[in-house]
């Protein structure tokens, strides 16, 4: 018996097979509205989402002491909300300032001791060997070098070259470094904080002479304090005096 294949047009073919697009399935499909909310029951929701104990459990959990009761709302006071940032006054407090110790005066006053204060090095770290041979880091405070006169009388109002006291102490300010000499002092003693020249070479070079235990550090910073000095007098013999009929006389 002999075999017969139908064949079909190519174009009849490809339309059909064109007809079909998956992306489009969907088109015209709506999902179906819900239900209006006065039709749910809210209370059998919000059961269905508590967590709830079967009587068998509860039974035993009352037999062993503890108590089942329902858990009741609590009315929450009502807070006021903060004010905005902008309408927060503002408020200006007052800065404390640093004592000055009694016996530090701010104006020169008769039988007061005159003292003056210089800056040499500030704050500074430095690795030494601790007890044990390992190594240590040390933070120093600023290093202060003081020199104290004794009160002037009348046949000697001006300021000695060599002064009562001198010492390098290390304090945060001036005043502290001053506050720390006050028990070398007599107890009535004022101090009066000045500013005026000094021979500051021959101040650093008596306190390097008579402390042995000066650290490296401050021992070099008391050097280049007094070489700084040096430089500095030398260039104003230059620069502040000019001779004028063999007399030295200060620049204008």
């Amino acid at each position: 018996m002999g075999a017969y294949v139908v064949t079909m047009p190519a174009s009849i073919a490809m339309a059909k097979t064109d007809d079909f697009d998956p992306a489009r399935v969907l088109d015209g499909w709506r999902a179906p509205a819900p239900p209006p909310l006065d039709d749910l029951d809210l209370g059998r929701l919000l059961d269905a989402g508590r967590a709830s104990i079967d009587e068998t459990k509860r039974a035993r959990l009352q037999a062993r002491g503890y108590a089942m009761q329902d858990v009741e709302d609590i009315d929450l006071p009502h807070v006021a909300p903060p004010p905005p940032v902008n309408d927060i006054p503002r408020i200006n407090l007052p800065v404390p300032r640093a004592d000055r110790p009694a016996q530090l005066l701010s104006a020169w006053e008769p039988r007061a001791w005159t003292a003056l204060v210089r800056r040499v090095r500030g704050a500074t770290s430095e690795l030494v060997t601790g007890h044990a041979g390992h190594p240590v880091v040390e933070n120093h405070a600023p290093q202060w070098l003081c020199a104290l006169w004794p009160p002037q009388r009348l046949e000697a109002p001006v300021l000695g070259r060599w002064p009562e006291l001198a010492t390098l102490t290390a304090a945060e300010t001036a005043l502290g470094a001053l506050h720390q000499l006050l028990a070398q002092l007599p107890l009535e003693a004022k101090v009066w904080p000045a500013e005026l020249d000094a021979d500051w070479v021959l101040i650093a070079e008596l306190v390097l002479h008579q402390d042995p235990r000066l650290r490296p550090s401050q021992a070099q910073a008391l050097r280049e304090l007094a070489d700084a000095e040096r430089s500095a007098t030398f260039a104003r013999l230059n620069d502040g005096y000019a001779l004028r009929n063999r007399v030295a006389r200060r620049r204008t």
